[in-house]
């Protein structure tokens, strides 16, 4: 029979094996994925980047809270 550390020892290599299996089938996915990704240059990023900042600055500054509900209150008198 197996004393109980050469068993310990068996278990825990058959678990380290396991988690290297997954780890290397980790890293051969990931550099999968990588591979197809398009490498641009540093000019490409600074273009998409003014763009993008450009498309999301905001041209008119937003009310603030209580402005909005006078400017709401004012609305509904001047309808009623």
């Amino acid at each position: 029979m197996f004393d109980p550390i050469s068993l310990w020892m068996q278990s825990s290599v058959f678990w380290i094996r396991v988690f290297k299996q997954q780890q290397d089938a980790y890293f051969r996915a990931l550099g999968a994925f990588a591979a197809t990704v398009p490498h641009e240059t540093s000019a490409d990023l600074a273009r998409e980047a003014e763009a993008m900042k450009s498309a999301l600055t905001p041209t008119e500054k937003p009310a603030r809270p209580a402005q909005r509900k006078a400017a709401a209150r004012k609305a509904e008198l001047a309808s009623a």
